[in-house]
């Protein structure tokens, strides 16, 4: 028989070894290390990249007009107001014509005046001739003096003379003859070109004065085409070319783009506030009016693309060996950590083009300044 204690101390061991095994199962879920998680990355992916030069630049028409006039007097007319379409030689207004047609009928009186007494001294020519002829018949005939022949001969030399000098006045008056007439018609004010009346700078019952200069009374645009002036500045300057590929949207429709090729650079720069800029001008088809003169354009000159390209973000760039060469670290299939070199491209400020080392879908670990944040 066993004494009493024995199961006493059978018990006691039991309850001593349940213990230590609890104890040690809960020592090793709160000791033991938690499994390594992966440092921040973002994927490579497909992305169209550009590297752009922006600039502002404002719209004008291809062709603008001053229309004017060289005659003085009052408007008496305008038949056209801003916004409206005119077609090349169609009447705009008129000035009065008073002063103009009494130019034209005084030149016309003198000039008929000349042609009456030219008509006089070819009949003085002619009979200065027949003078003369039968003064060299009666001479031959010995009935007359050779010096009757010789004042014959010179009377219809004279008359001659007369007729010569009096074709040169009419010339000369018909020269003003016609010059009365060209001012009458610039009391007519007609469309030099076809286009939009863009502005009115003399209404009608005001009086022009031409005497030194033109007075403007409206200006006339083609607005079928624009051009887009834009101011690029003098650190870009050198990247310009022309044919490059450009675009613009205006400050009212900020989500219309239109497109273009750079047609010319111009070689002298404009100075503001200091700073130089040179001005790029490029022409824009405008069937629908919706471009207007001295509109603002966001102008983007595409100096470089790449479509569909594999793309990184450039915080993620690794450590630089060389130009365009990077040392990234890349999370493979089985969630390690490799090193790997890569070659980029085409960069637009934010994005970076991998033209070697790396494939769609892969992930690029973030430097470690950067790793704060969650995975992209």
């Amino acid at each position: 028989m066993r004494p009493p204690y024995y199961h006493w101390r059978k018990k006691t061991g039991w309850l001593i070894g349940m213990t230590l095994a609890l104890i040690l199962i809960l020592g090793y879920r709160f000791v033991r290390p938690p499994p390594s998680a992966l440092p921040s990355s973002v994927a490579v992916v497909r992305d169209t990249l550009e590297d752009i030069v922006l600039a502002s630049g404002t719209l004008q028409p291809i062709t603008r007009v001053d229309v004017g006039s060289q005659a003085s007097g009052q408007l008496t007319s305008l038949d056209v107001n801003p916004g409206d379409f005119v077609k090349q030689g169609q009447l705009l207004g008129e000035i009065d014509p008073t002063l103009s047609q009494n130019a034209l009928r005084d030149a016309e009186v003198a000039l008929n005046s000349l042609l009456a007494q030219k008509r006089a001294n070819q009949a003085l020519v002619k009979r200065a001739y027949l003078v003369l002829q039968r003064q060299r018949q009666m001479y031959q005939e010995h009935a007359t003096a050779r010096q009757d022949v010789e004042t014959a001969e010179a009377d219809w030399q004279v008359q001659q003379a007369q007729l010569a000098s009096m074709q040169a006045q009419i010339r000369q008056q018909q020269i003003r003859v016609d010059t009365a007439r060209t001012s009458l018609g610039y009391t007519r004010i007609v469309a030099p070109v076809s286009g939009t009346v863009v502005s009115v700078s003399t209404q009608a019952g005001q009086t022009v004065v031409a005497a030194y200069q033109i007075p403007v009374i409206l200006q006339i645009a083609d607005l079928s085409v624009m051009t887009v002036k834009a101011q690029i500045p003098e650190a870009d300057f050198s990247r310009i070319r022309q044919g490059l590929a450009v675009c613009f949207t205006t400050l009212g429709a900020a989500d219309k783009r239109y497109c273009s090729t750079l047609r010319t650079l111009e070689p002298a720069p404009e100075k503001i506030n200091n700073a130089l800029f040179f001005n790029a001008l490029f022409d824009i088809d405008n069937p629908q009016g919706l471009l207007r003169p001295d509109m603002t354009a966001q102008v983007s000159i595409v100096l470089d693309r790449a479509e569909n390209v594999p793309t990184l973000p450039l915080a993620a760039l690794g450590r630089a060996t060389s130009s365009h060469r990077y040392q990234v670290e890349v999370i493979d299939a089985q969630g390690k950590i490799r090193s790997r070199a890569i070659q980029t491209g085409l960069n637009d400020g934010m994005k970076i083009e991998v033209k070697t080392g790396l494939q769609t879908g892969e992930r690029v670990v973030l430097p470690a300044p950067l790793r704060q944040g969650s995975a992209l």
